[in-house]
């Protein structure tokens, strides 16, 4: 009698291709997932542009940052037909702009808090409302006997301080 050997129904390149299939379908799932999550917040965003560039004249939009702390608030950055860098502030539909050389740069600010702190590890430097105030935030973190964080506020105007606020810590007395 005759063995007969069984062929098996998965080749070696049918398992790749399988497996390529698998990880193909993953990420469209994980990609459709990204965006249906996302979709509210860039919504916000176009929304947000929109209003700035009409409000400001604005022909290039660099960036849209939002704010949230007293208030929501869309920060958008953009230049007009004169080529004038402009930030406009946006709240729901009104929208107040500025040009950017009438403040302070956000180079001013990290300079002056380095100064001012030079152990500090400055984290984020953005624009946006606080009581309805222009203003720059300053999140950071400082290493005292453990790591704290603090958010700073500074005039956009003029630089000048406004307030501070450090975050609670788990373990701020250095005990664990």
């Amino acid at each position: 009698m005759r063995s007969r050997s069984r062929t098996s129904l998965m080749t070696p390149g049918r398992w790749v291709l399988l497996i390529v299939i698998v990880l193909t379908i993953i990420f469209l799932l994980l990609n459709l997932y990204y965006r249906s999550t996302q979709q509210d917040i860039w919504k916000q965003e176009r929304e947000a542009e929109q209003v700035a560039a009409k409000a400001a004249g604005l022909v290039q939009i660099t960036s849209a940052t939002k704010h949230i702390w007293d208030q929501i608030a869309w920060v958008v950055k953009g230049t007009d037909e004169s080529g004038q860098e402009k930030i406009v502030w946006v709240v729901g539909d009104k929208a107040d702009s500025v040009l950017a050389s009438s403040g302070v740069s956000k180079e001013q600010i990290t300079k002056n808090v380095q100064s001012i702190k030079p152990d500090a590890d400055i984290i984020r430097v953005q624009p946006g409302l606080l009581d309805g105030e222009k203003i720059w935030e300053v999140f950071y973190k400082r290493h005292e006997t453990i790591d704290k964080y603090y958010y700073e506020f500074y005039r956009f105007t003029d630089g000048s301080f406004v307030t501070i606020y450090n975050l609670p810590s788990k373990f701020s007395d250095g005990t664990e």
